[in-house]
C-alpha cells in the first residue's frame, strides 16, 4: 500500500442517455428483428397517406357528375389493449448473442422527487415488487445472489430505495449523517470534469463556479488515478440511490458511466495500463457491476461491466489473489479487497463470475492472517500489522485487517468464524479518531475507516455500534461547511497524496451511506 503512495479509478429516456456507437447498433439491431407484417403495415400506410395528399391536391372545387355510392360496413377486426407492464418487474440480463430484445428502453425503477407516499410513509420506505432488483433470498456461499439479507427493502442494492430512512435510524445515523452525504454529494457534482471523469489533480479548475461557494479548493491527487478517484465518485452517487435516470444527480451518473466506457481499452480494462493500474481497474468494475444492476440491466451497460469483472477475473494470480498489474506474480490484501468487491457485486448484478475467483482470493487472505490475534498482513503475514511500512506522519493501522474482514464476509464466511471475530475485537481497539497518538503520529485514515465501517456493520451488535460512534464523531465534525471546499475533507491521511481531495471525500461519503448501501449479510444483530 505504501508503494502506492511513492509512485509519481430503466426508464423512458435511457436510449437518449447512450447516443453512441452502442446505441446505434442496438437499434439497427431492433429493426433487422421486427416482424415482416410490422414494416408492411408502416410502408402502406405511408403510402395512403401519400396518395390521399395527390387526389385531395388534384380534386376540382365542384363535381361535374353525381355519384351515388354505396357504403359497405366493414367489421372491424377487435385490437385488445396491451397489458399495462410493471416497471418494478425484473428483467433478465440481455446479453449480446441473444436473438431478441422485446422492448429496447429498459425501466428503471423510478424513485419520487417527494419524500413521502399518500399515506405519509417516508419514500424510501415503501417497497416494490419482490421480485424487482431490490429483493431476493440468500442462497449458499459464492451464489449468493446479492449482498446481504436483511434491512429494509432486502436484497441486491435494494436498501439505497426502500426504507432508507428508517435504516439509518436503526444503524445508528441521524439527520447529520444524512447532511454530510448530501453536502459530500454537492460537492463531487460541482467538480466533475466536462468529460465526466473525476480529476485527481486537475478538479480545482472547477473551483468558483458555483456562486454560493466562492473560493478555491486545494488538495490535488496524481493524475494517473483519475480512473480510480472517478469510479469512487461514481459509486457515492449510485450509493445514495441515483441512477442514469432517476435520481437527482441523475445526470452525473450518466456523464460518469459514459466517462468510464470511453477510457475501457478492448481487453476491458478501464484506464491506461501504467503504474499501479490494477487500483484504477477494480474499483471502476465495481462501480460500473453497480451500475448496471441498479439501471434493472440495461444491456447498454452489460457488455462494458462484463469485459471489466472478465480483466479483473484474468488478471488474478492462479490460485491467489491480485496486486498492481496483470497476472505479476506478486499479492496484496489492499488491492485484494478492491477486486473482492467488484465481484460480488458483479455477482449482484447477475454477471458471470467464476468461483474460484472468490476461493483463490481467500486462500491469499487466509495466508497472510495470523492464527493467534487473526491481524492481516499486507504483503506477507506479520508485515508490520497492516501496512509494510508506515507512512511517515501517521501511525499504523488495522487496515489491512479491515480490508480482510470485507473479503471474506462477502466471499460467503459464516460470522461465527474466529478470524472474523478476532479482527472485529483488533479493529475494536484502534476506531476512528480524528487526532494523533501519544507519539505525535496521525491517526486520520480514511480508507482503514472506509473497510473498518464495511465490516463492523456487517458484524453488527457491540462491535458496530462502539465502530459507528467514533466514525460518524469523526467525519460529520470534519467535514468543510464554507468556500468552496464544502461538503469535502481535507486529503490528510496516508493516502491523500496520491488520491487529493476527490479521493477524500468520495470515500467518506461511501462510509457514512453504509447505512443503506449494503444490506446485512448475516441479518440484524
Amino acid at each position: 500500500m505504501s508503494e502506492y503512495l511513492e509512485d509519481d479509478y430503466v426508464d423512458d429516456g435511457y436510449a437518449d442517455d447512450y447516443v453512441d456507437e452502442d446505441f446505434n447498433d442496438f437499434w439497427q439491431e431492433q429493426l433487422q428483428k421486427t416482424p415482416w407484417w410490422m414494416i408492411s403495415l408502416v410502408v402502406h400506410t405511408i403510402a395512403a397517406f401519400i396518395a390521399t395528399l395527390i387526389v385531395f391536391e388534384k380534386a376540382p372545387e365542384k363535381p361535374e357528375y353525381e355519384y351515388i355510392a354505396e357504403i359497405q360496413e366493414v367489421k372491424k377486426e377487435e385490437v385488445k389493449p396491451e397489458p399495462k407492464r410493471d416497471v418494478f418487474k425484473k428483467t433478465k440480463p440481455v446479453k449480446e448473442n441473444e436473438p431478441t430484445v422485446e422492448d429496447p428502453v429498459v425501466k428503471e425503477a423510478k424513485v419520487s422527487d417527494h419524500n413521502e407516499s399518500n399515506d405519509n410513509e417516508e419514500n424510501f420506505t415503501m417497497k416494490g415488487n419482490e421480485e424487482a432488483a431490490a429483493n431476493s433470498p440468500l442462497k449458499a456461499n459464492f451464489d449468493s445472489s446479492f449482498i446481504g439479507a436483511g434491512g429494509g427493502a432486502g436484497g441486491k442494492f435494494g436498501t439505497r430505495f426502500g426504507g432508507k430512512a428508517d435504516l439509518v435510524k436503526e444503524g445508528g445515523g441521524s439527520a447529520a449523517t444524512e447532511s454530510a452525504v448530501k453536502a459530500g454529494l454537492e460537492w463531487l457534482k460541482r467538480h466533475q470534469a466536462d468529460d465526466g471523469g473525476w480529476d485527481a489533480d486537475g478538479f480545482i479548475s472547477k473551483c468558483g463556479s458555483d456562486p454560493k461557494n466562492p473560493g478555491e479548493c486545494d488538495g490535488a491527487g496524481y493524475q494517473w488515478v483519475d480512473p480510480g478517484v472517478t469510479g469512487l465518485a461514481l459509486l457515492c452517487f449510485l450509493g445514495a440511490g441515483n441512477t442514469a435516470t432517476t435520481g437527482e444527480f441523475k445526470d452525473v451518473v450518466r456523464k460518469a458511466q459514459k466517462y468510464l466506457k470511453s477510457i475501457q481499452d478492448e481487453e476491458g480494462c478501464f484506464g491506461k495500463k501504467q503504474g499501479h493500474y490494477m487500483y484504477n481497474h477494480s474499483i471502476a468494475a465495481l462501480a460500473m457491476a453497480e451500475a448496471y444492476a441498479l439501471s434493472n440491466y440495461n444491456p447498454l451497460l452489460r457488455s462494458s461491466a462484463q469485459k471489466g469483472i472478465d480483466y479483473l477475473v484474468k488478471s488474478q494470480n492462479p490460485g491467489k489473489a491480485w496486486r498492481y498489474s496483470y497476472q505479476c506474480g506478486d499479492n496484496d490484501t489492499s488491492v485484494t479487497g478492491w477486486a473482492v468487491m467488484a465481484l460480488k457485486s458483479a455477482k449482484v448484478a447477475e454477471l458471470e463470475v467464476p468461483d474460484s475467483s472468490f476461493t483463490s482470493a481467500l486462500v491469499w487472505v487466509d495466508e497472510v492472517t495470523d492464527e493467534h490475534y487473526y491481524r492481516t498482513g499486507y504483503i506477507q503475514k506479520g508485515d508490520t500489522g497492516s501496512r509494510l511500512q508506515g507512512v511517515e506522519g501517521f501511525s499504523r493501522s488495522e487496515a489491512m485487517t479491515a480490508a480482510a474482514m470485507t473479503s471474506r464476509v462477502f466471499s460467503g464466511t459464516e460470522r461465527t468464524d474466529a478470524r472474523l471475530h478476532g479482527g472485529g475485537a483488533l479493529l475494536s481497539n484502534s476506531l476512528p479518531a480524528w487526532e494523533q497518538d501519544a507519539q505525535g503520529q496521525s491517526l486520520v485514515d480514511f480508507y482503514y475507516w472506509y473497510y473498518g465501517t464495511l465490516a463492523m456493520y456487517q458484524m453488527g451488535g457491540d462491535f458496530w455500534q462502539t465502530w459507528n460512534d467514533k466514525m460518524k464523531k469523526a467525519l460529520v465534525e470534519n467535514q468543510k461547511t464554507s468556500q468552496c471546499v464544502n461538503g469535502s475533507w481535507d486529503s490528510v491521511d496516508p493516502w491523500g497524496k496520491a488520491g487529493g481531495r476527490v479521493y477524500s471525500t468520495a470515500i467518506n461519503v461511501l462510509s457514512l451511506e453504509i447505512y443503506y448501501r449494503y444490506a446485512k449479510v448475516f441479518g440484524a444483530k
